[in-house]
């Protein structure tokens, strides 16, 4: 009756797809404590403290209050953040945004207005993680760095010796 069999009896053993596109909802007015495990995208209104891991984007919506250890693929911030994050992908802080912690992750977006009291780790590595580069944006890189790559490569900050100009003031 609840297993996922054909009338003869044969197992279909296929993953339900629309669970790997499920949406979490956690609304103003609610309170999680604890830890909090996400797939898919999570959409946080309310406030969670505790500890959040999410497989997916995860957006705290302005008037959110996090106080968490957290662990991501990709998060926007329009809340009050508090606490340690961790992303394999993008951190984009938004104008609204209070962020007080450190932050690791590869690639970090801050907009004009957001204010971040903490400490940030920019590891490139974390790009090999993720995936390799395309044939195009490896084109894009050779010329930017000066280096040569092949398309089972993964680019990574520390084989990259890029200049910064200094400015004078």
């Amino acid at each position: 009756m609840f297993s996922p069999q054909k009338k003869g009896g044969t197992n279909l053993g296929r993953r339900d797809p629309l669970k790997d596109f499920a949406v979490t909802i956690i609304t103003n007015g609610c309170h999680f404590s604890g830890k909090l495990y996400c797939k898919g995208s999570t959409r946080i209104g309310g406030k969670v403290e505790g500890e959040i891991i999410s497989e997916g984007l995860l957006i705290v919506e302005e008037g959110a209050i996090i106080n968490a250890e957290v662990r991501v693929e990709d998060i926007v911030i329009q809340g009050h953040f508090k606490g340690t994050l961790e992303a394999t992908g993008k951190v984009e802080l938004s104008s609204s945004c209070i962020f007080e912690g450190d932050i690791n992750t590869s690639s970090l977006v801050v907009q004009k207005g957001a204010q971040f009291n903490g400490r940030t780790k920019m590891d490139g590595a974390r790009l090999a993680d993720r995936h390799t580069l395309s044939d195009a944006s490896e084109a894009f890189n050779n010329q930017l760095i000066g280096a040569s790559l092949h398309s089972t490569e993964s680019l990574k900050a520390n084989d990259a010796n890029i200049r910064v100009p200094e400015i004078n003031v």
